[in-house]
């Protein structure tokens, strides 16, 4: 017979599993407890017994994605601008892992970024990103500068969204790279200049 706490994680996993059914056809702000309580087979009173309302459930959800992937940021982002890592063609340990997490929530993610979800989550995401590459920066350099000639602001973006564009591509398209193969991918936009990916030589 399951325990209490194993209860309690397999109805939690039902609600979240409903929000990302419910999802797909409707948008979070439309989406109601009702339909999480039919998606998911539990009365509304057990549903409030683990959760306040739906805002309660969307903003743990968010929360505890988010948590581990700024404990994964925190533990991992150093060594992540060593050109050594490239020319032996190892992803770093940050980005490897990264992929990890976003593929064990593929579902969710898949939700949340899409157009149904929930765009302040996205900018949670990026903006934790942008705080761990700047501190980086200033570890390696001394200070949070970029290439002479290119804003900071754009040149943080330019880096940022080409990882975030990357992995959200992965989670929502279905082919057939596995997770070591979209970190060599996320390696090489990070290290090739725009002509270099179209494949256009410098002769």
């Amino acid at each position: 017979m399951p325990t209490h706490q194993e209860r309690t994680a397999q109805t939690d996993a039902a609600i979240i599993n409903a929000l990302v059914a419910v999802g797909k056809i409707k948008p979070l702000n439309r989406i109601t407890i009702s339909d999480l309580t039919r998606a998911s087979g539990i009365s509304r009173g057990t549903f409030y017994l683990h959760y306040l309302d739906k805002e309660d459930l969307v903003t743990r959800v968010e929360s505890h994605f988010a948590d581990r992937f700024q404990k994964l940021l925190n533990t991992e982002i150093d060594g992540s601008m060593d050109y050594r890592e490239l020319t032996e063609g190892e992803p770093y340990p940050v980005i490897v892992d990264t992929i990890a997490l976003s593929a064990e929530n593929k579902a969710l993610l898949c939700f949340l970024f899409g157009s149904n979800g929930d765009p302040t989550f996205y900018k949670l995401i990026t903006d934790k990103l942008q705080t761990a590459i700047l501190g980086e920066l200033r570890r390696v350099k001394g200070s949070a500068t970029f290439r002479k000639g290119l804003p900071r602001n754009y040149a943080l973006h330019l880096v940022t969204n080409t990882i975030m564009t990357i992995v959200t591509t992965w989670l929502m398209e279905q082919d057939d790279l596995s997770q070591d193969e979209i970190a060599a991918v996320i390696m090489r936009a990070l290290y090739l200049s725009p002509y270099e990916i179209l494949g256009i030589e410098n002769k």
